[in-house]
């Protein structure tokens, strides 16, 4: 996390084997704690490319536990929801095979490692109709 409370990011196009200087995304607020970003699909696979971000958004302390979703790589976040308005801390995110998307992170009311939660919602919760995943057939 930079001292400016924006998430440091870097980019690789070669697999991680080399990475673009780092840049402090103004989309992504925080006051200093891990995050989870995760692929949700590829267009090679999929309709278009998703990936997800979740880490409590807020410049003044671990509130706000967020879920934001970009359509183009993380060069912008189009959606954001939060999935915990309260005391929040370290969130690792998952994806389903059917599209699910799950989130485990801490939270509490006077900490924000009190209790682990996990919150289990899909993409036309997230972006509240506009978006959606195709069913999934074994």
């Amino acid at each position: 996390p930079g001292i400016n409370h924006y998430r440091k990011t870097a980019t690789s196009a070669d697999g991680g084997l080399t990475w673009s200087e780092t840049y402090s995304d103004s989309t992504l607020i925080e006051s200093g704690c891990q995050a989870s970003i995760i692929r949700h699909s590829w267009i090679e696979y999929h309709d278009r490319n998703r990936i997800l971000f979740s880490n409590p958004a807020s410049k003044t302390k671990r509130e706000k536990m967020t879920v934001r979703l970009s359509y183009d790589e993380g060069k912008t976040w189009a959606v954001s929801k939060v999935i915990n308005p309260g005391l929040s801390g370290y969130s690792c995110m998952t994806v389903l095979v059917d599209g699910t998307i799950g989130c485990f992170y801490e939270r509490g009311t006077k900490q924000t490692n009190e209790k682990l939660s996990f919150a289990l919602f899909n993409l036309e919760w997230l972006t509240d109709g506009a978006d959606g995943f195709p069913e999934y057939e074994e």
